[in-house]
């Protein structure tokens, strides 16, 4: 299929990548990394990058691009990141002339046209990104390469939700050959600010657990003003809760300005993503998120349970 998507950048001399609803570094490095990877074995074409991104990296990686309509309008677009239709930042995404998909996420089938390069074992996009420009031996310059290993790093948690090990670590081995900085990267991941210490503390000293080992924290707006940090933000701290001996299952559920509320979910144990898809939302087998439309605890307290069962069978068998 990558074939397919080849043909289609050397067709099209404008291309335009999007990426999923509340961008991660997995999105966002695949992004700016397949732009830089088009643009150094296309130098003539004009590629651009969509969406907000992740403001908290553009200190060493840059913004996105302002795409006007008519520039999408007569654009290939390629989506990355993204696995269904109702998750995508920008749905201009789908305006183009031409459509393409990379994604590593367990598929929903809502995506019906275009070529699509989908490995659901993957650790993530920037990992299949990268594969394919070592089986292609395509060109990519050191800001490419850290773009992708931002992803890499970000997406596995720092290398805790790996399928293949030698794979990834090939993989990675290329890009720092390539270019890419891990000492950079790892700096800009550990960076830290006393509004972020005082998050930390807040979700480690006012998260709840149940008896069947779910831990999970719920963040309303005026909490997340008060610590003056963002929805975003906080939700990308849900892996403190895993730190947690005894709790295979742990969740976050923090509210927009808009309220809206956004939810995470992770585990050591048995695969989460069934109940997030059930939900509305979809991910990993072992990370996943959805969106409700309102911040209502009896809906999150169904959620929960519906994970407290998920651990009484997995336990049984």
């Amino acid at each position: 299929m990558f074939n397919q998507i080849l043909d289609l950048i050397k067709k099209y001399d404008s291309i335009v990548i999007f990426g999923h609803l509340n961008p991660d570094g997995d999105c966002y490095g695949a992004q700016l990394g397949l732009k830089d990877i088009i643009l150094a074995n296309f130098p003539n074409k004009k590629v651009y990058v969509a969406g907000t991104g992740c403001p908290w990296y553009f200190s060493k990686f840059p913004k996105m691009d302002v795409v006007s309509d008519e520039v999408i309008a007569n654009s290939l677009t390629i989506i990355v990141d993204g696995n269904d239709l109702g998750r995508m930042e920008d749905n201009r995404c789908f305006n183009g002339k031409a459509f393409a998909k990379i994604d590593h996420h367990i598929d929903t089938g809502s995506f019906t046209e275009g070529p699509f390069v989908v490995d659901e074992n993957a650790n993530s996009t920037c990992d299949i990104i990268t594969g394919l420009v070592m089986d292609y031996n395509l060109k990519i310059t050191p800001a490419g390469a850290n773009a992708l290993y931002l992803g890499i790093i970000t997406d596995s948690a720092r290398f805790q939700f790996v399928n293949d090990y030698v794979q990834t670590f090939e993989r990675v081995k290329f890009l720092c050959e390539k270019g890419a900085k891990p000492d950079v990267i790892t700096a800009l991941l550990n960076h830290t600010n006393e509004k972020s210490l005082a998050a930390k503390g807040y979700v480690m000293s006012h998260y709840q657990k149940t008896n069947d080992g779910v831990i999970y924290i719920v963040l309303d707006k005026e909490t997340l003003h008060k610590l003056e940090v963002t929805t975003n933000e906080v939700s990308g701290l849900i892996n403190l809760l895993g730190n947690i001996e005894g709790y295979p299952i742990w969740c976050s559920f923090a509210e927009y300005d808009d309220g809206r509320v956004r939810c995470e979910f992770r585990s050591n144990g048995p695969e989460v993503q069934p109940i997030a898809a059930s939900i509305g939302g979809g991910g990993h087998a072992m990370a996943s998120g959805c969106q409700l439309p309102k911040l209502d605890l009896e809906v999150i307290h169904s959620i929960v349970e519906k994970y407290n069962e998920l651990l009484r069978n997995w336990r049984k068998k």
